[in-house]
């Protein structure tokens, strides 16, 4: 889900197309009775903020000459860190949207918990049925 929707997002692709790929997995993984976890930021500017504050500066602007050549970007003309933060916000929006329509078993976690050890009872309990 991550590797392939991201890019497919930064290759601006509609989002119809998007969802008609996610669709279509499934259809094809329906026998394999696939299971998802989900690990869901509830505030995914702050997560990037964070992320930037500990790898510096060096990261950061990797991530913004790496997304100023996204054609998503370009198409919005964003630029800057606004442009990485804009990205990361719509693609974040995504992934609730494709975890929503997902069809199959489902278990969606908080990414950055207060309790770690909570939510790997959870992940832990859910892997066991």
């Amino acid at each position: 889900m991550q590797s392939t929707v991201r890019v497919l997002v930064q290759l601006d692709a509609p989002e119809t197309m998007i969802m008609k790929f996610w669709s279509d997995l499934q259809d094809r993984l329906k026998l394999a009775k696939p299971r998802l976890l989900y690990f869901r930021e509830n505030d995914p500017r702050q997560a990037l903020e964070d992320i930037m504050r500990k790898r510096g500066p060096t990261w950061e602007n990797y991530m913004v000459q790496a997304f100023s050549r996204y054609p998503w970007t370009k198409a919005r003309n964003l630029s800057g860190s606004e442009a990485v933060f804009a990205a990361i916000e719509e693609y974040s929006g995504l992934m609730d949207r494709l975890a929503g329509s997902w069809r199959f078993p489902l278990l969606t976690l908080t990414a950055r918990p207060q309790d770690y050890q909570q939510r790997t009872n959870a992940l832990i309990e859910w892997a066991g049925k």
